[in-house]
C-alpha cells in the first residue's frame, strides 16, 4: 500500500511538473510575440511618419529651379517678354478623357493686353514669340513644368492669335496647348507650382509682371486635387487662385487620379497582381502540404536513425499535425461563411498596396503576417536546422562561433535598415534592438535557470539567437525603410543616394543565413581531399550568394534602382513604394531555402553511404524526404500557380504515399542483408544463376529436338532417359521457383558497391537518358527571375526524374520488386503519375495538346524507367564479369520483349517531340497570370 501510495504522488508530482514546463513555453512565446508586436507597432508608426514627410516635402515647391541643360521642352526666360502696366489675364487648365486610360490636359491662355503695350505689336508680328510670354506671366511657369512630361514636342504653346475690337480698345491675345498622359494609373498626380518663376539666361528667376492674373484647374470625375496657399475660389472640381500671391507664400495646387483605370483589352497585367483562385483548392493543397509535412515528422521521429524515437514524441508529432490541419477547416470554414474576413486570398493571388495609403490607415496585419513569414524564411530556420541537425548528426550544439555566425546576417540586417533610413528611423531601430534583446534575455534565462528541466540548457544559446532573430528579422521585413531627396537632374523627389547605396549589400545580405547554414552543414561531410578552408568557403558562399538572386526579375519599375526590382521578388516591397501582398513573395525565400535543404540531404547521404556492405541508419528517411522534396519543388516555385488545383494536393499525396509504396518498411532487413552481399559472392551467386539458366535452356531445346530423334529411333529411350536426367541432375526439385529466389538474390543487391556509388551512377544515367526533355526546358526557360525559380518551375519534372532515379541506385536492394525491370515498373508507377498531376497547371489550353503532352510525359517517364532498369541488368552481370546473354536470351521473344519495347517507345518519343513545338512552349514556358485584382486600396498618390 505505501508503495502505491508513493507510486500515486510521484505521478502528481510528474504532472505538476509537466504542466508547469507547459505553462513556461507558454510565457515564453508569449514573450517573444509581445516584443515583436510592440517593435512592430513603432515600426508602423515611422512608416506612417516618413510617408507624411515625404508628402510634405513633395508639396513645397522650389522656387527658381532651373531645368537640366539638355531640357528643351521650356523655353529660357528672359524680363523683355513681361506684358506692361495694365496688363490682366488668365490661365485655365482642364483635365479631360482621352481614350481608355489616356487623359488629356488642355491650358488655355487669355491676356488682355493695352494697345500701347510694345509687347502687342511683337505679337502681332511674330505670333510664335508667345512661347516666351506663357513662360513669364504668372503660374505660367509651373503649368508648363506639370506637362512638360507628356510633351512630344515643345512644351509650350507655339503661335498665338491677337484680336481688338476697336482701334484703341483692349488688345485680347488667345493661346491653347494640350498633351496626352498615356496609361494613367490611381495614384498619378500633375504638380503647378504656381509660385515658381522661370529662370533666365543668368539663372535668376524672371519677376512677375504687373497687373492682376488668375489661374484656374478643372478637373472631371475620378479627379481630386490638394491645394496650398489661399485660393479665391474652390468647389468640389475647381479650384482658382489670384497671382501673384503674398510674398513669401507659396502657392501649390496637385491634381491627383484616383479612380480605378478602365482595363484595356488584350493587356497583360502587372506580374505582381494575379485573380483571386478557388479557395477550397488551394486549401486543399496546403492541407495536402501539412499533411505530407506531419507524416514526414512522424516518420522521422519514429524511424531508425532519426531523434530518439519515444511514444511521447510520436504523440506530439501526431498532436501538432491534427492541429494544423484542424486549424486549416477552420480558416477555411471562417472564409467561406464570414464577410470581413477575407485573409485565406493570400494564399492564390496578390495586390499591390501603395505605402501613401498609410496616411489615412494603419500598418495593415499583412505586412506583419508577412514580415513575421520571410524571416522566419530567411533568418530563423537556418539557425534551427543548423542546432537540430548538429544535434542529430554528432550530438552536440553549435559552437559559439558557429552561433555568432548565424546570428551576423540579422544583426547586419537591423544596421543596414537604419543605414537607409537615417535619422528618421533611429527610435523604431532602436526599439527593435531592445525588444529582440529582451525577448533572447528571457528565452536565455528561462532555458539556463533550469525552468524546462536540465535536459533543456544546453538549448539555451541557440533558441535565444533565434528568439533575437525573429523578433529583429520580422520587424525590419515588414516595411524596408528608405530616404529620399530633391533631383535637381530630374525636377523631382527621388530614393536617397545614401539608401540606393545601403541597399545593395542588403540584397545580396538575405540569401546569407542559408548560404552559412549550407557551409556549416555541408562541409565537414567532405572528404579531407576536396574539403574546402576558410577562403574556398568564403569563395563558395560568394558564388552561391550570387547565384541565389534573381538577377532577372520581371517585377520591374521605370525610374528605379536595380536593387528596387530585386527587393520586389526577395521581399514583395520596393522601398519607398508600393507593397506586394500574396503567397508569392515568399516564394523565392522558400526556393532559397529548397535549394541549400536539398544539398545538405544529398551531402548527408554521401556521408552515410560511402560505407561498404552498409546502409546508412536514416537512408530511407532521407531518401523517402527527397522524393517529397523533388514532387514539391514546383509548388515552391510558383506556390501562386500551383495552389488553386486540387490535383496538387494529390500530387504531393501521391508522392509521400508512392515512397512508401516504393521503399515499404518490411523491407528493411532483407534488403540490408541483399547489400551485404561482397563482390565475390555476388560473381558466385551470378555464376550459380547463369548456370541455372543455361541448363533450363539446354533442357528446353532437349525437349525440342527430341521429337524427331525418338520418332526415327536414332536416339534409343535409354539413353534419352539418361542424358535427360543428367540434365535434370544440378537442378532442385521446383526448379522455377529456386531459380525465381536465386534471380532475386543475384539481381537483387548492391554488386557489393557502396550505396552513394550506385547512386551516382543511376542519376548520371537518368540525366543522360532525360537529357532531351531537359535540354528544351532549358532552352524554353524564359521569364523566369533567377535559377532558383528556374530550378524548381522549369526544371520540376527533370527534379522527380532526377530524385527517383537517385534512389533507385542508392536503395536498390530496398525498392519493391525482385529483378530490375520489376523495380523500375514500381518506380514508373509513382513517378507518371505525380508527372501527371503536377502537369495540370501547365496546361493552359484544354483541347489540342492536353493528350500530346501527357503521352510525350508518360514517353519520356518509361523510357527513363526501362533504359535504368536494362542498364541495371547488364551492370550487375559486368560486375561478375559475365556477358548480358548469359543471362539474358535474346533468341527468345520474351527476352527481347523489354529491350524491344524501350527501343520502340524511344522512337515514338523522338517523333513525337519533332511535332511538338507548340505543345513545348506550352508546358515549358512560365505560367502567365491571370487578370489582375484590385488593388489594396482606391487612391495610390504619386511615388517619390
Amino acid at each position: 500500500m505505501a508503495t502505491a501510495a508513493g507510486g500515486g504522488t510521484a505521478t502528481r508530482r510528474d504532472r505538476a511538473v509537466t504542466a508547469a514546463r507547459r505553462a513556461v513555453v507558454v510565457l515564453l512565446c508569449a514573450v517573444v510575440v509581445g516584443c515583436a508586436a510592440w517593435a512592430s507597432d513603432e515600426w508602423g508608426d515611422t512608416t506612417r511618419r516618413q510617408v507624411a514627410a515625404q508628402l510634405r516635402e513633395r508639396a513645397q515647391p522650389r522656387p527658381g529651379v532651373v531645368p537640366p541643360p539638355a531640357n528643351t521642352g521650356v523655353p529660357v526666360a528672359a524680363a523683355s517678354f513681361r506684358p506692361g502696366k495694365g496688363g490682366s489675364g488668365e490661365i485655365a487648365v482642364r483635365v479631360s478623357r482621352a481614350k481608355g486610360d489616356d487623359w488629356r490636359v488642355t491650358s488655355r491662355y487669355r491676356l488682355r493686353l493695352r494697345e500701347s503695350d510694345p509687347l502687342v505689336t511683337s505679337l502681332r508680328a511674330t505670333p510664335s514669340l508667345f512661347s516666351q510670354v506663357s513662360n513669364v506671366i504668372p503660374g505660367g511657369y509651373g503649368t508648363l513644368l506639370a506637362m512638360q512630361p507628356a510633351a512630344k514636342g515643345a512644351a509650350y504653346p507655339v503661335r498665338c492669335t491677337v484680336s481688338q475690337a476697336s482701334g484703341r480698345g483692349t488688345v485680347t491675345v488667345t493661346a491653347e496647348y494640350t498633351v496626352t498622359f498615356a496609361d494613367v494609373r490611381p495614384g498619378r498626380q500633375l504638380s503647378f507650382h504656381l509660385s515658381s518663376r522661370a529662370p533666365d539666361g543668368k539663372k535668376r528667376p524672371v519677376p512677375d509682371p504687373p497687373g492682376r492674373w488668375r489661374w484656374s484647374l478643372d478637373v472631371p470625375h475620378g479627379w481630386g486635387f490638394s491645394a496650398i496657399g489661399q485660393p479665391s475660389l474652390q468647389t468640389a472640381r475647381t479650384v482658382q487662385y489670384a497671382l501673384p500671391g503674398p510674398p513669401k507664400k507659396t502657392t501649390f495646387v496637385s491634381a491627383d487620379f484616383v479612380r480605378p483605370a478602365a482595363p484595356k483589352k488584350d493587356a497583360r497585367p502587372p506580374v505582381w497582381q494575379v485573380r483571386p483562385g478557388s479557395s477550397p483548392e488551394a486549401l486543399l493543397s496546403l492541407l495536402a502540404l501539412g499533411a505530407v509535412a506531419g507524416g514526414a515528422l512522424t516518420a522521422f521521429l519514429t524511424a531508425p536513425g532519426g531523434s530518439a524515437a519515444s511514444p511521447r514524441r510520436t504523440r506530439a508529432a501526431i498532436t501538432v499535425t491534427v492541429t494544423a490541419l484542424l486549424l486549416s477547416v477552420a480558416a477555411l470554414l471562417l472564409h467561406t461563411y464570414s464577410t470581413k474576413w477575407r485573409v485565406l486570398f493570400w494564399l492564390w493571388g496578390s495586390v499591390s498596396y501603395p505605402l501613401n495609403a498609410l496616411i489615412t490607415n494603419t500598418l495593415p496585419m499583412e505586412s506583419r503576417t508577412q514580415g513575421t513569414l520571410l524571416g522566419t524564411t530567411l533568418f530563423v530556420l537556418p539557425v534551427l536546422a543548423v542546432t537540430v541537425t548538429l544535434h542529430l548528426r554528432g550530438g552536440r550544439f553549435p559552437r559559439r562561433w558557429e552561433l555568432c555566425m548565424l546570428a551576423s546576417p540579422a544583426v547586419a540586417l537591423v544596421l543596414m535598415a537604419w543605414l537607409m533610413g537615417a535619422e528618421g528611423w533611429t527610435r523604431a531601430v532602436v526599439t527593435c534592438l531592445v525588444t529582440a534583446s529582451l525577448a533572447a534575455a528571457t528565452v536565455y534565462g528561462a532555458l539556463r535557470l533550469g525552468l524546462l528541466g536540465s535536459g533543456a540548457r544546453p538549448w539555451a544559446a541557440p533558441l535565444a539567437v533565434a528568439a533575437w532573430t525573429a523578433v529583429a528579422t520580422s520587424v525590419v521585413l515588414q516595411v524596408l525603410p528608405w530616404d529620399f531627396q530633391w533631383s535637381p537632374t530630374d525636377n523631382a523627389w527621388t530614393i536617397d543616394d545614401r539608401t540606393v547605396g545601403v541597399s545593395w549589400p542588403l540584397a545580396f545580405l538575405l540569401p546569407v543565413p542559408w548560404v552559412i547554414a549550407l557551409l556549416l552543414l555541408t562541409c565537414p561531410l567532405l572528404p579531407p581531399v576536396i574539403r574546402p578552408g576558410w577562403r574556398g568557403r568564403l569563395a563558395l558562399g560568394a558564388v552561391f550568394v550570387t547565384a541565389l538572386l534573381p538577377w532577372w526579375t520581371t517585377l520591374r519599375k521605370p525610374q528605379r534602382p536595380p536593387t528596387s526590382d530585386l527587393f520586389a521578388q526577395l521581399v514583395g516591397q520596393w522601398p519607398g513604394d508600393d507593397l506586394i501582398y500574396g503567397v508569392r513573395t515568399i516564394a523565392p525565400g522558400a526556393q532559397i531555402m529548397w535549394c541549400a535543404a536539398v544539398v545538405v540531404l544529398v551531402a548527408h547521404l554521401y556521408a552515410t553511404g560511402t560505407e561498404p556492405r552498409r546502409l546508412g541508419p536514416g537512408a530511407r528517411r532521407d531518401c523517402v524526404t527527397l522524393l517529397l522534396f523533388a514532387a514539391a519543388a514546383t509548388v515552391i516555385g510558383r506556390p501562386d500557380t500551383w495552389l488553386p488545383y486540387w490535383t496538387t494536393a494529390a500530387a504531393l499525396f501521391m508522392a509521400w504515399a508512392g515512397a512508401h509504396l516504393l521503399l515499404p518498411p518490411a523491407r528493411a532487413e532483407h534488403a540490408k542483408r541483399l547489400h551485404r552481399v561482397t563482390g565475390a559472392a555476388h560473381a558466385r551467386l551470378l555464376n550459380s544463376l547463369a548456370r541455372a539458366l543455361l541448363f533450363a535452356e539446354g533442357r528446353h531445346r532437349f525437349l525440342t529436338s527430341s521429337r524427331g530423334t525418338l520418332a526415327d529411333t536414332s536416339l534409343p529411350a535409354d539413353d534419352w532417359e539418361d542424358k535427360w536426367q543428367s540434365l535434370r541432375r544440378p537442378t532442385p526439385a521446383d526448379a522455377a521457383r529456386e531459380t525465381a529466389r536465386l534471380k532475386a538474390v543475384a539481381l537483387g543487391g548492391s554488386g557489393g558497391r557502396t550505396a552513394w556509388s550506385n547512386g551516382l551512377t543511376a542519376v548520371a544515367a537518368t540525366a543522360l537518358l532525360t537529357l532531351p526533355w531537359t535540354a528544351w526546358t532549358a532552352w524554353q526557360a524564359q521569364g523566369y527571375s533567377g535559377v532558383p525559380e528556374a530550378v524548381t518551375v522549369a526544371g520540376a519534372p527533370t527534379c522527380v526524374w532526377l530524385a527517383h532515379g537517385f534512389v533507385y541506385g542508392y536503395l536498390y536492394p530496398w525498392l519493391r520488386g525482385n529483378t530490375p525491370v520489376a523495380k523500375a515498373g514500381w518506380m514508373w508507377t509513382v513517378m507518371s503519375a505525380v508527372q501527371v498531376l503536377l502537369l495540370v497547371p501547365r496546361l493552359r489550353v484544354p483541347q489540342g495538346p492536353v493528350a500530346l503532352s501527357v503521352f510525350l510525359l508518360l514517353a519520356q517517364s518509361t523510357v527513363l524507367a526501362l533504359g535504368l532498369a536494362l542498364y541495371w541488368e547488364i551492370r550487375l552481370v559486368r560486375r561478375a564479369d559475365l556477358l548480358w546473354g548469359h543471362i539474358r536470351n535474346f533468341r527468345r521473344l520474351s527476352s527481347l520483349a523489354t529491350p524491344l519495347s524501350a527501343i520502340l517507345v524511344a522512337t515514338m518519343a523522338a517523333v513525337a517531340t519533332v511535332l511538338a513545338t507548340t505543345w513545348a512552349n506550352n508546358v515549358t514556358s512560365p505560367v502567365e497570370n491571370p487578370s489582375p485584382s484590385p488593388s489594396a486600396t482606391s487612391s495610390a498618390p504619386e511615388k517619390p
